[in-house]
């Protein structure tokens, strides 16, 4: 007699289910929702469908099935498919997970119940009903996960950071209901795939996750077998929760976290995994799993495999901005490497994508399979190498990356509260996407620029105008203001070198934690800067301090740091008010005529002993002492080489102006001994949660010299540059970083990347700038921003007047060096 198996759903992903069916020649009856029926119907010996959606929907339609048909077996899919095979299993007295575990395993608060009754360790929680509640409970451990009791898969779970954030989640959600309030914890996701039979566990996998952290936790890879150094442990733990659990017979999916020592359950599902995991199962495994299951749910003899596993993995690939999809290139190109299983395409040429906020977001996936894990993150590096995904904003003009400031920006549902002290459009526009909670204090001069952009100034909660962010009393009445309003200040931001110092100081009297008075003044003072490195034992240039006012005659009293020498401000940035002297008669020239920036204050001086070598800045982003991101870059010649020298203010220095990242896989000594040396300087500065450009000089026998560090994004075109490495917007890396502790994975689409600032061959008005159609006629320009047009003047007193910032990539040196060379000629701007 043959036997009848009733699959709950199938959709695309189960299709292993109705094959595997089909070759065991069982009389199958497939319930799916209508849009499934050309696909299957011709497999199967009945199909059919439910009348509607809901859980309920699916149980009244399973029930009616199985009277009609009378299964031997019953298998469901997805997560609302889950309670109504229960429910045929009980009646009919077939083998599944046991009606109660299936009502857990939809049912968080109750999967945590029964987690404390069996006295295994798992995140602490607790269930409220209301925000008095929430708030009391969560007081003291933020940052907290939000999670509906009932929720399939991750939605309604959110992380937030504060009780403002917690409060304004929960009065969004419209709480009539119970709510699951638990810790977040900080350790590598992994997810465990098991076969249960009677209550034994027949057969395990462990998968290992990349995702993109909270606030949203997009999955981003997964790779399996998954092999823990501490196997057994594991195990132990995971069979534990299958007891506790009461599952008796079945698949089971369950999502963990392990800090090394302790497994903590996140959360545990009866049915088949998500995102092609039981598709990289067969394949590493070289085993029908869905025929297992089948198996299992029919009470048959269970084949297992027997084999060594490969290594299989799925890597999805995500938009590298916002904005209307060109087109997704390169993927055929990556089908045909032999590690690629198959290439799948979600959204195609024309798609807008808003972001990446969801799995729903990502654009394609790539399934690979080799011998070693080794081999597949290599391969999956390659892919996103190959496949490029090309993009244009909404209105279709090829424009820059960066959004303009009259585009409405994405506000975040909830998140810490931030203090931000200058204006940055677009860290203000990054911020809010990461949390509604955004005060701004602007000076004077930021306040009539940051009224152009009245979208980013209404969205925030309050703006502070002050007439200095360095005034003590003005950022102390700031600092009251909030908090005799009640405003709880989770952090205060500053991505500008002028401001550290009161943004410090708003730190401090918020009770944010404020560092010692040398450590603020070294954020901004290159004296005090290099005297507390120095002291850390990290080699520092000869230098000495020229205080206001200070003239000296020649060889009367001048500083002995050795010649050449560099003077420049001691509280300045970039290449401002910067000169280079040959001997003690030009640093009494250039005392008398260095004009001081108006930005600054301060006229102090530092003097250097200039240094020989190549010219390195280190762009990273660290949370609690340890880097996010780290990218290495060598300017393509020393910064100071692109000022004009005294006397010839009207030409400009005939050098290429950019950099380029050194991939890391070239360079991993050099990344080691700057992680180091940074590591180090941190240390010494009092730097722990920050985002910093740090610039080093690399002597030609090999040793690092320390110049300056800034607690900001590098300026010019690093932020463009970095932007096209990560694969994702830096100011959105910046905001996510210093206020959650994750970034996304970077995925860069050239090995090689820089960046080239063009400029006339002489100071002038211009008179002509590449077009967008020039400019993109380059293949290999990966991005670009115009910081000019046509009638604006240019100079070279500094290195910072910035005319057409090009982002550019290839694959090999030789490629690399080959474009710089066609973008410097096929892009020139005109002057008279």
């Amino acid at each position: 007699m043959t036997d009848t198996l009733l699959l709950v759903g199938a959709g695309i992903m189960g299709r292993g289910y109705v094959a595997a069916a089909h070759d065991l020649g069982l009389s199958t009856v497939l319930l799916d929702d209508e849009t499934w029926r050309e696909q299957h119907e011709s497999r199967v010996t009945h199909f059919e469908a439910p009348t509607g959606s809901t859980e309920t929907h699916w149980l009244q339609a399973a029930l009616e099935a199985a009277d009609r048909h009378r299964p031997q077996g019953v298998v469901p899919f997805a997560e609302q498919h889950v309670l109504a095979a229960a429910r045929v299993q009980e009646r009919l007295g077939l083998p599944g997970p046991s009606l109660a575990a299936a009502e857990a395993s939809r049912n968080k608060a109750v999967q945590r119940a029964l987690f404390a009754h069996a006295g295994l360790p798992q995140p602490d929680h607790a269930v409220v009903d209301g925000a008095d509640q929430a708030a009391a409970w969560s007081r003291g451990r933020y940052p907290v996960v939000v999670k509906p009791l009932r929720g399939m898969g991750s939605a309604g779970v959110r992380c937030v950071a504060s009780e403002d954030a917690l409060r304004a989640d929960l009065a969004r959600r419209d709480v009539g209901q119970l709510v699951l309030i638990e810790e977040y914890l900080d350790a590598p996701e992994y997810s465990w795939e098991g076969l249960v039979e009677d209550g034994e566990v027949i057969f395990q996998n462990h998968t290992r996750k990349v995702t993109t952290g909270p606030p949203e936790f997009v999955e981003l890879q997964h790779q399996l077998p998954y092999l823990p150094a501490d196997r057994d442990r594991i195990d132990r733990q995971t069979a534990a929760l299958v007891a506790a659990a009461g599952i008796r017979t079945g698949i089971v999916h369950l999502e963990y976290r392990d800090d090394g020592s302790v497994l903590r359950p996140m959360e545990f599902a009866v049915r088949t995994p998500g995102d092609h995991i039981m598709e990289l199962m067969c394949r590493a495994y070289g085993h029908d799993f869905f025929r297992s299951v089948i198996e299992l749910s029919l009470g048959r003899t269970v084949s297992l495999p027997a084999a060594r596993p490969r290594t299989a993995g799925v890597l999805f690939l995500p938009a590298p901005r916002p904005g209307r999809i060109v087109s997704v290139d390169g993927t055929q190109e990556a089908a045909d490497r032999p590690e690629v299983l198959r290439v799948g395409q979600k959204k195609h040429a024309g798609d807008i994508v808003a972001g990446l906020h969801s799995s729903g977001d990502r654009v394609a996936h790539v399934l690979l399979l080799a011998d070693s894990p080794a081999d597949v993150d290599a391969a999956a590096e390659a892919v996103r190498r190959q496949i490029d995904i090309r993009m244009e904003p909404d209105d279709t003009s090829p424009a820059q990356p960066s959004a303009p400031d009259t585009e409405p920006p994405r506000i975040a549902h909830d998140g810490p509260t931030v203090v931000l002290c200058k204006w940055r459009a677009d860290m203000v526009r990054a911020l809010l996407a990461a949390t509604p909670h955004l005060y701004l204090v602007l000076d004077e001069a930021e306040a009539a620029r940051a009224a152009a952009s009245p979208e980013l100034t209404g969205a925030a909660r309050a703006v502070y105008r002050v007439g200095s962010i360095d005034s003590v009393e003005e950022m102390t009445g700031v600092a009251v203001d909030l908090a005799v309003r009640g405003v709880q200040v989770d952090q205060v931001l500053c991505f500008s070198e002028d401001g550290q110092l009161g943004a410090a100081q708003l730190r401090t009297l918020l009770g944010r934690g404020g560092a010692s008075a040398a450590m603020q003044a070294a954020v901004r003072d290159k004296r005090m800067m290099k005297h507390l490195v120095a002291a850390a034992g990290v080699p520092v240039a000869e230098w000495a301090s020229l205080p206001v006012g200070a003239t000296f005659a020649e060889g009367d009293g001048l500083p002995d740091v050795g010649f050449p020498a560099v003077v420049k401000p001691a509280f300045g940035f970039g290449t401002m008010s910067t000169a280079r002297v040959e001997n003690a008669a030009e640093i009494a020239a250039v005392l008398r005529d260095l004009p001081k920036p108006e930005r600054l204050s301060s006229g102090h001086l530092i003097v250097e002993r200039f240094v020989h070598g190549r010219e390195l800045h280190i762009d990273a982003l660290w949370w609690a002492g340890k880097p996010l991101f780290l990218t290495v870059s060598a300017y393509y010649v020393p910064r100071l080489d692109h000022v004009a020298t005294a006397g010839d203010e009207h030409g400009a220095p005939r050098t290429r102006d950019g950099s380029y990242i050194l991939p890391r896989e070239d360079h991993p000594e050099l990344y080691e001994r700057l992680l180091q040396m940074h590591t180090t300087v941190n240390e010494a500065l009092g730097i722990e949660t920050a985002v910093t450009h740090l610039e080093v000089f690399e002597t030609p026998t090999g040793e690092l010299v320390f110049s300056e560090i800034a607690t900001r994004i590098g300026g010019g075109w690093i932020p463009d540059m970095l932007t096209t490495h990560l694969g994702h917007s830096v100011h959105d890396a910046v905001a996510n970083g210093l206020l959650y502790g994750h970034v996304e994975e970077a995925v860069p689409p050239r090995r090689h990347i820089g960046a080239l600032h063009l400029r006339p061959s002489r100071a002038g008005t211009i008179t002509a700038m590449p077009t967008d159609e020039q400019i993109t006629a380059v293949d290999g320009v990966l991005g670009w921003r115009s910081m000019k047009k046509t009638g604006d003047s240019v100079g070279f007193s500094h290195a910072m007047d910035w005319c057409l910032l090009v982002v550019v990539g290839a694959e090999t040196a030789e490629e690399f060096e080959a474009l710089l060379d066609r973008v410097e000629s096929d892009l020139a701007i005109e002057v008279e």
